[in-house]
């Protein structure tokens, strides 16, 4: 049924007045600012029609209100919640969404939906209660969606960075997860093409995925993950290419039951250890040893990876 409802949003005609809807911070003197103050952003994704854009002019935003998204046996309370749209939330530079003032909040919640996402820092979001069937402390959490995400950071976050539930594809580009718990999180038949990410001192997993949800990797970096790098589990499958595994403990490529993580063309450094006894398939062209690496994770004259087009900043190479 939700496979239908996103082949159907597919087919929705472009909007021949396809408008730009501005949200702008609540002190902001621009005339063309539509929308002003935390609230904004709600109210301008509640405006727009499909194939709007709604344009987040620099600033911070503190969750003050929340909307809740039903899925299952959990509800999503969201700062940002989109249902059954196809629209864009573009932010500016210096566009950030931060939930460490306000109410505790997941940042952004997509239902049934197809959506692009670009330019945006999520930070702070936290939890009110750890365990319950209420979804705070998340940065982006869509199920039974299409979202396409773009030069996004989302950090210092309580629960997961990113999360793909039900009939969910996620396509993204350009990510950086810092200072969170788990980096990315896929369930049920969840999809997603990651290339070029960084995921940096999270106290989970960098990505962890479960049931029959997939995986391809390509051009990223996990660095200091506190439990296990890359995880997989029941019958996920992750492929993993051209990308940086390095510090993370206790293990850096770790499938467990049917699962299968599959691993070529990449770099294995001062994990706790590399693969967990089975289910880890490492190709011949796994590279071991220092990478020196430099601040942007590019490779310093003499390192293993030079010219070989691993990691987010090896694109040029």
């Amino acid at each position: 049924m939700m496979r239908a409802v996103l082949f159907a949003l597919a087919l929705l005609p472009a909007s021949a007045e396809a408008a730009t809807l501005i949200v702008c911070p609540e002190k902001a003197t621009a005339r063309d600012c539509a929308f002003k103050g935390d609230r904004a952003i709600q109210a301008a994704v509640d405006r727009a029609k499909d194939g709007d854009i709604v344009l987040v002019r620099a600033g911070t935003y503190h969750p003050r209100a929340a909307r809740d998204l039903p899925f299952k046996e959990i509800a999503i309370r969201a700062f940002v919640a989109i249902e059954g749209k196809r629209i864009s939330l573009r932010g500016e530079p210096g566009a950030t969404l931060d939930g460490s003032r306000g109410l505790p909040v997941t940042g952004i919640g997509v239902k049934n939906a197809d959506v692009a996402i670009d330019g945006l820092h999520l930070t702070g979001f936290r939890y009110d209660i750890k365990e319950d069937d209420i979804y705070e402390g998340h940065g982006i959490f869509a199920v039974d969606s299409r979202v396409r995400i773009a030069d996004v950071t989302i950090s210092r976050f309580q629960k997961m960075g990113l999360t793909g539930r039900g009939a969910t594809t996620l396509d993204v580009t350009g990510l950086k997860i810092l200072d969170g718990h788990v980096g990315s999180w896929l369930y049920e038949g969840a999809y997603m093409r990651l290339d070029r990410a960084v995921f940096r001192g999270n106290e989970s997993a960098a990505l962890a995925a479960y049931n029959d949800s997939a995986a391809h990797l390509s051009r990223i970096v996990v660095d200091g993950s506190a439990d296990d790098a890359i995880y997989a589990e029941d019958d996920a499958t992750i492929h993993l290419t051209r990308s940086l595994v390095i510090d993370s403990k206790p293990i850096a490529l770790n499938a467990t039951g049917r699962s299968r993580i599959f691993a070529t063309k990449s770099l294995l450094h001062g994990n706790g250890a590399e693969t967990s006894a089975t289910g880890v398939v490492l190709g011949e062209d796994i590279l071991r040893g220092d990478p020196m690496l430099g601040a942007d994770y590019s490779p310093r004259a003499g390192s293993p990876i030079e010219g070989k087009r691993i990691g987010p900043a090896g694109e040029a190479r």
